[in-house]
């Protein structure tokens, strides 16, 4: 059982802990070859080599009025001389300084999420009473094979471009299943791979990432199942607490498992290098 699982938490601490494991899977990213970070009191910025802006960002901005716009522009640079073709800004309610995001969108950021909703459930009180389609099944994916239909299953359910798929095989495959620290779900109708999760364990819980359905498999509870199940795994290993940041698509399927919103946003903007 891990040794530092979150037990007893008030929502305050769960809308922290959204934050931290997300910041603990940018971490876990740095297993990664040739992968780099850097850690301060006032910022941190990672960069690693998959073409997806989730492995190169800036987090846990505690910036001033004074040296915001010069340590924004210092960051920048630090990624044009890496060739990073874009990275994510994350904001969270503990962000300086309060204007930070029209800092961002004054120099060409792009909202892509404006605001998505911490969500956290108690594991032990999860609703497991989903119905299940027929011949529906949920493997982890631990082959080469069962690697890329995640991948190209990710692109379909999200629909966006092929290397944003792409680069969750190539940084799961260049670990090796054995030592990534996150662990891929896929989904499979009539033995088609039709949905997919992200499981990662940090900052005390057990969170999820990249749930997506096919457009042609959805309203089936297939959404819910394929969230449910590492959580359940997770459980088992001996977790609490279960967290993730939500869209308004999917709130209605994550509060059908038991999740309940900690009242904590989660922004991120989009920054493409124009060279």
């Amino acid at each position: 059982m891990p040794d530092d699982i979150l037990t007893d938490a008030s929502r305050a601490q769960l809308a922290i802990a959204v934050e931290e494991n997300l910041y603990a899977l940018f971490r876990a990213m740095m297993i990664l070859p040739d992968s780099e970070i850097v850690e301060s009191d006032t910022l941190t910025y990672h960069h690693a080599f998959p073409p997806n802006p989730m492995f190169k960002g800036v987090w846990a901005t505690r910036l001033t009025n004074e040296n915001a716009d010069a340590v924004i522009d210092e960051t920048l640079g630090w990624y044009k001389q890496r060739g990073a073709p874009f990275i994510f800004w994350w904001v969270t309610p503990r962000s300086t300084p309060n204007d930070l995001r029209e800092r961002l969108l004054a120099r060409g950021f792009q909202e892509n999420i404006a605001g998505d909703a911490g969500m956290a459930v108690e594991l032990n009180a999860l609703n497991e009473n989903i119905k299940t389609p027929g011949n529906f099944r949920i493997e982890r994916a631990l082959t080469d094979s069962q690697i890329r239909d995640w991948a190209n299953t990710f692109v379909k359910a999200f629909e966006i471009p092929a290397w944003a798929g792409n680069a969750w095989y190539d940084a799961t495959t260049r670990i090796g299943t054995v030592n990534a620290p996150w662990q891929l779900y896929l989904g499979y109708w009539n033995d088609k791979p039709v949905a997919t999760n992200i499981l990662f364990h940090g900052a005390g819980v057990a969170s999820v990432y990249g749930v997506g359905t096919i457009p042609s498999a959805r309203g089936q509870g297939i959404g819910a199942l394929i969230t449910l199940k590492p959580l359940l795994d997770a459980r088992t290993m001996g977790y609490k607490y279960g967290v993730l940041f939500s869209t308004e698509m999917g709130r209605p399927v994550y509060e059908r498992l038991g999740f309940r919103d900690v009242d904590y946003l989660i922004a991120r903007y989009l920054w493409l290098d124009g060279g």
